[in-house]
């Protein structure tokens, strides 16, 4: 008897992927309205502070949407595997970099922005400019290449693979295709912060609506192809 658990585990999770993007769309929008009504040139601590709720969710969402996305990559893989196993291998280990990344980040953020802020709300003028110093790091993929970069080309990958062998419903595989285009222009507006603006709309417009899609879609086809 066939053990379709890969598909079941996968199919659910992307679910979850789903729902997650869903969480990170809304927080990024309440985000965007506060900066509207804020001072775009307060200190980053300080905006933590007056938005803690928003971001956390944000930083939680990501987290655990990125370790569900862990399960979802290996499930979604093995339907196309056989249609070339180079390609499928390579860029499933790099979109799983990329989420591993992403949970490392986020994690990051969660333990040590909380106890940041409160540091520099109620530091010295030193603590404030050690806190703030230009060009420290603190994330491990600043500019985006794993965590958008290296999954937007899985999905790139698994969705021509997938139309080429009619493998997943045809518009699940354009939408794919689009959304890896947004997840690579979202990876752009990071490299390039001048070049913003339209293409940051766009990247926008692909995780608040076309990641909820896209991976709520999978997890249902997966879920289903796991019950013949």
């Amino acid at each position: 008897m066939k053990d379709n658990s890969l598909y079941k585990l996968g199919g659910v999770c992307s679910f979850l992927v789903g729902i997650s993007y869903v969480v990170i769309g809304i927080a990024t929008l309440l985000q965007s309205r506060a900066l509207t009504v804020e001072n775009n040139a307060q200190s980053p601590f300080m905006f933590f502070e007056s938005n803690r709720a928003v971001l956390l969710s944000q930083y939680w969402a990501m987290t655990l949407g990125a370790v569900f996305a862990l399960a979802v990559i290996p499930a979604v893989s093995e339907k196309v595997r056989h249609l070339n196993e180079g390609w499928v291998r390579w860029t499933s280990t790099l979109a799983m970099l990329g989420f591993a990344v992403t949970i490392l980040d986020n994690y990051w953020a969660i333990v040590t922005t909380s106890a940041r802020a409160a540091a520099y709300s109620g530091g010295s003028e030193a603590v404030r400019a050690a806190l703030t110093v230009p060009g420290a790091p603190q994330f491990i993929d600043i500019q985006g290449w794993l965590g958008f970069g290296a999954v937007g080309l899985w999905i790139l990958v698994v969705s021509l693979l997938a139309l080429r062998g009619n493998v997943f419903p045809r518009l699940l595989t354009y939408l794919g295709i689009v959304l890896a285009i947004a997840y690579f222009l979202a990876m752009i507006t990071m490299i390039f912060p001048d070049v913003r603006g339209m293409l940051l709309a766009i990247a926008g417009i692909g995780g608040i609506l076309l990641a909820p899609l896209w991976y709520g879609w999978i997890g249902v086809f997966l879920y289903r192809k796991s019950s013949h």
